[in-house]
C-alpha cells in the first residue's frame, strides 16, 4: 500500500473522546496526509455495543460522526485467519495453574494483524498488554504476574512466534497523538495567560489522557513533558 495508513484500536479513541480531545484527530488527519482506519470490531466496540445503552451513547454519536465524515475508515479486509491464528497463539502463552490466560481481545488482534496486512505506517493502541507483547517481551510476564496476583508460567517458543509477526510495526499511544496536537499549536486557545501557562495546559491533558484509559508512567509524561517545554521556548 503507497498511501499513508494509520489503524486505531478502541482504547486511544475513547481516551480522546472522554479526555473531549476527540477533535484534534480531523486536524492530525490533515497533517498526516494520509489515512485513519478501524477495523468492524473496534466499530462495535465504539458504536454499536455503546448505542444500544445509555450511559455512553453520546460518545458513540461522537465516534459515529467522525466515521460519517470520513475522519475514521471501517477497514472491511482484515485478515480473519491470520487474526484468529495470531490472537490463539498469544492466548496460550501464559497460563496460571495449567489455565492459559486470554489476554487480548478481537479489536486489538484485527488493529494489528490489518496494519501489517498493509504494511501501515502506525497502529494507535493505549491498552498496556498488546504494547508489551509486541515491544518489551521480558517485561510482559512481570505484568501479568501484577495483574493476576499469581505466578505465571510462559511459553517462549510462542511468544517469540507471536512478537516476531510483529516486528519493525510502530506503536503510538493517545499520548503521543496529543503531544503532536500540543505542539502543532491546536491547543493554544486553552493556554493560560501566565507564565507557566504552557505547562499547566501540557500537565492537564497529558494526565487527562493517562486518567481516561491510556498506560503511561508519571516518568513518562515528564518526560515528553520535559521534550516539549524545551522546544516552546
Amino acid at each position: 500500500m503507497n498511501e499513508k495508513v494509520i489503524f486505531f484500536d478502541a482504547g486511544p479513541i475513547i481516551s480522546l473522546v472522554m479526555s473531549r480531545l476527540i477533535w484534534i484527530l480531523p486536524e492530525l488527519k490533515k497533517k498526516f496526509n494520509g489515512r485513519f482506519y478501524i477495523t468492524p470490531a473496534v466499530r462495535y466496540e465504539l458504536v454499536d455495543r455503546p448505542l444500544s445503552g445509555k450511559r455512553f451513547e453520546f460518545e458513540a454519536l461522537q465516534v459515529a460522526k467522525l466515521i460519517r465524515e470520513g475522519v475514521l475508515e471501517v477497514f472491511e479486509k482484515v485478515p480473519q485467519k491470520k487474526s484468529r491464528e495470531l490472537s490463539n497463539l498469544a492466548n496460550s502463552s501464559f497460563s496460571v495453574n495449567n489455565r492459559s490466560l486470554e489476554i487480548l481481545q478481537s479489536g486489538e488482534m484485527e488493529s494489528v494483524s490489518s496494519a501489517v496486512s498493509v504494511g501501515a505506517d502506525a497502529v494507535v493502541i493505549d491498552e498496556r498488554t498488546l504494547r508489551l507483547f509486541i515491544e518489551k517481551r521480558a517485561s510482559m510476564k512481570r505484568y501479568l504476574k501484577t495483574r493476576f496476583r499469581h505466578n505465571v508460567s510462559e511459553d517462549t517458543a510462542k511468544i517469540d512466534q507471536f512478537a516476531s509477526y510483529f516486528k519493525g510495526l510502530t506503536i503510538l499511544r493517545s499520548i503521543e497523538l496529543v503531544a503532536v496536537a500540543y505542539k502543532m499549536g491546536l491547543l493554544d486557545s486553552y493556554i493560560l495567560p501566565q507564565k507557566d501557562g504552557r505547562e499547566t495546559l501540557l500537565d492537564a491533558v497529558l494526565w487527562a489522557t493517562r486518567y481516561n484509559g491510556c498506560a503511561v508512567t508519571e516518568h513518562e509524561i515528564n518526560e515528553i513533558k520535559a521534550s516539549l517545554l524545551k522546544k516552546s521556548f
